[in-house]
């Protein structure tokens, strides 16, 4: 019996899965978590507790006066649910709830925007200069790759850094 070969739509298909799947792929203890915002935005580090403020939407405006934009994956992403947790002690339900809640007791507060992937977040970081988002350490290059977006110290360390707390 003679052995068909797939054709090369199928192997191109599978090539292309095999290298998506391989991207996804992150160290045992899941990377660090880094923490973006756009290029010209004075910012150099952040706090655990200023990112907890910025993300829950009790701090809206930066030291330049500019407002303050969170940006966030959605939910089910590995980041945003160890983000979450380390920033602001929430799962992600624990999270919208919060937002639902604070706006029936008259709260004025805005959720960050959701978006569904890392790419978004820098896209949109990078078109807004009051933007702030995290993203996959894998995702952040530290070169002109990352088009127009910085990595932010948390706590004075680089996501690089011996006891970066922002982990998966």
């Amino acid at each position: 019996m003679k052995k068909r070969t797939p054709p090369f739509s199928v192997l191109v298909g599978m090539v292309l899965a095999h290298m998506f799947f391989m991207q996804q792929a992150w160290p045992a203890d899941g990377g660090p978590i880094v923490v973006i915002v756009n290029q010209a935005n004075p910012v150099q580090n952040l706090s655990l507790a200023e990112l907890r403020k910025i993300f829950l939407s009790d701090r809206n405006h930066w030291e330049t006066g500019k407002s303050i934009a969170p940006v966030i994956v959605m939910p089910g992403a590995p980041e945003r649910s160890a983000f979450l947790k380390t920033v602001c002690g929430m799962s992600n339900a624990e999270f919208s709830k919060y937002f639902v809640q604070a706006a029936f007791t008259g709260k004025d507060v805005t959720p960050p925007r959701e978006v569904s992937n890392g790419r978004d977040v820098k896209s949109i970081v990078a078109g807004s200069p009051g933007a702030i988002g995290f993203i996959r350490g894998l995702d952040f290059h530290g070169d002109s790759s990352d088009g127009g977006v910085k990595a932010v110290k948390v706590e004075g360390l680089l996501a690089s850094d011996p006891g970066y707390k922002l982990r998966m």
